[in-house]
């Protein structure tokens, strides 16, 4: 069964974590885990989405004068590589999404699609200021979920943890299932 966000962000789902079994708490930690990748994958995609409308309002405001499209490559570079030769491509690593990725990308696609991102220059003030605030909200939901998920995965971990530091869990008796 493929983990939802709502499920994993139900209020509920930590409750008896002193109790479960140790197996469980890793299933629900990469369960969590995976799903926090997925929501980081598109809040990065969104972010991107939010970048461009936000250039495009600095170009029209005058405080940028050179074009959007001109300055794309630099909008979506990845500064993160100070070493990567200028012009050369950057080397980007997208995961593939899990389910709940795919989900997360089709909502992305239906508030701010590439097409629609590929005419921003042909939008009204009014719609690029929509444009904006849905993505910009979109994304602050992103947030908010990685920020549940991030909790549960540190509460699962701190659980497992203190099993291992009190001696109800041990090194061994995973080496040992692992090995049958």
């Amino acid at each position: 069964m493929t983990p939802t966000i709502d499920g994993l962000l139900a209020s509920d789902i930590l409750d008896g974590i002193r109790t479960r079994p140790l197996q469980e708490l890793r299933e629900l930690r990469t369960s969590c885990a995976g799903v926090e990748s997925d929501v980081s994958m598109v809040r990065r995609l969104t972010q991107g989405r939010l970048d461009i409308v936000i250039h495009e309002a600095r170009r029209r405001s005058g405080d940028d004068v050179a074009g959007l499209l001109f300055d794309l490559p630099d909008i979506l570079a990845d500064d993160a590589n100070p070493a990567r030769t200028p012009g050369a491509r950057p080397d980007v690593r997208v995961g593939f999404p899990g389910e709940v990725g795919g989900v997360l990308v089709d909502r992305l696609e239906a508030i701010a699609s590439p097409t629609v991102l590929s005419g921003v220059q042909h939008l009204e003030q009014g719609q690029l200021d929509e444009l904006f605030g849905r993505i910009s909200d979109f994304e602050q939901d992103l947030s908010r979920t990685r920020r549940a998920l991030h909790e549960r995965i540190d509460a699962i971990q701190s659980e497992i943890g203190r099993r291992y530091r009190d001696g109800e869990a041990s090194v061994d008796a995973v080496l040992g299932a692992e090995g049958s």
